[in-house]
């Protein structure tokens, strides 16, 4: 606990590499009594970023990754491989939160035979993650955590780069971050999705990848049925409207109906598109969805739980449908 916010000891670290390599010797299974205590310290300090600056000079990030393969590998008591890991995951997310120069260390950019690998890697461990129980199912009993939070957030870390949005969009992951984005219980880790998906949206030369792995339909489907909390919301809206810089961005938005469906949320009046004795070709929502169960593959979820957040109102308003007069939708999304 000495080591939040205690500046005299990041200045001995910033100015000290020497210290800072001996303290990487101990971040390793071989010194697991005192693990928890040197991953308590590097936590906490590379919350300050010219803290991180110079751990990911010394390649911290990548002592990190080979920590993480080295726990899985590893035969300590469950009752504190979780904690490490978690822990080691924190480290990470600190890190890469902190300074782009450990996200470039992550992302290995100036080695062309590597470059991605780490990301890949942290997707392989992610895969190994237990199942994510229901909302109707009670939480594994057997560590209380849920690493995936920390997964993702490196995730979304690492989007905030060029680099990093191309080799999340390269790999396994769009794949993955649509499936949690349709079938996970945790609102957590769908808002982490959604803001991964905003940034790699933000760059037209993704557009291609995102439309690929199904994205763009999703996002519209769950912001138009209101499943998700405002928090979400904002996010989603705001990847649809930088969908639209671009031709492929735009054609996929038409093909999904974007048009009558963003209407149809934000009421009749939106945009001068409907009104007047017109209809906006979709059955139009109320401001304010009862909660109903629906019987999807075995497994309830719920609809319409949340009411339009007003400021995502007013940005689809403002942002996205004066963008979108000349679009033809193709054909009504299924609900």
């Amino acid at each position: 606990q000495l080591s939040s916010d205690n500046q005299e000891l990041n200045s001995f670290l910033i100015h000290g590499e020497a210290h800072i390599k001996a303290l990487m010797d101990l971040l390793s299974v071989k010194c697991h009594q005192t693990l928890g205590d040197i991953l308590t310290v590097f936590i906490n300090c590379a919350a300050d970023s010219s803290v991180a600056d110079a751990f990911a000079s010394c390649k911290v990030v990548q002592r990190v990754m080979r920590l993480l393969d080295g726990l899985e590998a590893s035969d300590l008591s469950p009752n504190v491989l979780p904690a490490y890991k978690e822990m080691a995951l924190m480290l990470l997310n600190n890190l890469t939160a902190s300074t782009v120069v450990a996200i470039q260390d992550l992302l290995q950019v100036e080695d062309e035979e590597l470059a991605g690998f780490f990301v890949s890697r942290l997707h392989s461990l992610y895969a190994r993650q237990p199942e994510e129980a229901s909302e109707e199912e009670d939480k594994p009993a057997s560590s209380g955590r849920d690493l995936r939070k920390w997964f993702l957030q490196v995730c979304l870390n690492i989007t905030r780069t060029p680099d990093g949005q191309k080799y999340l969009l390269s790999d396994d992951w769009p794949e993955t971050l649509v499936a949690i984005l349709k079938e996970s219980p945790n609102p957590m880790l769908r808002l982490l999705v959604a803001r991964t998906f905003k940034n790699c949206a933000s760059v037209s030369a993704n557009h291609k990848a995102i439309i690929q792995c199904g994205a763009t339909s999703v996002i519209l489907q769950r912001l138009h049925t209101l499943v998700e909390p405002e928090v979400t919301q904002l996010p989603m809206a705001e990847f649809l409207a930088s969908m639209l810089s671009s031709e492929e961005g735009m054609n996929a938005l038409e093909e999904v109906n974007t048009k009558k469906y963003l209407v149809s949320l934000c009421g009749p009046s939106t945009h001068g598109l409907v009104g007047q004795g017109q209809s906006s070709g979709v059955e139009e929502l109320p401001d304010e969805q009862p909660v109903k169960k629906e019987e999807g593959e075995g497994q309830k979820r719920t609809v319409g739980t949340y009411k339009l957040a007003v400021e995502v109102k007013s940005f689809i308003e403002q942002s996205v449908l004066p963008y979108m007069d000349d679009v033809q939708d193709a054909y009504m999304m299924e609900e």
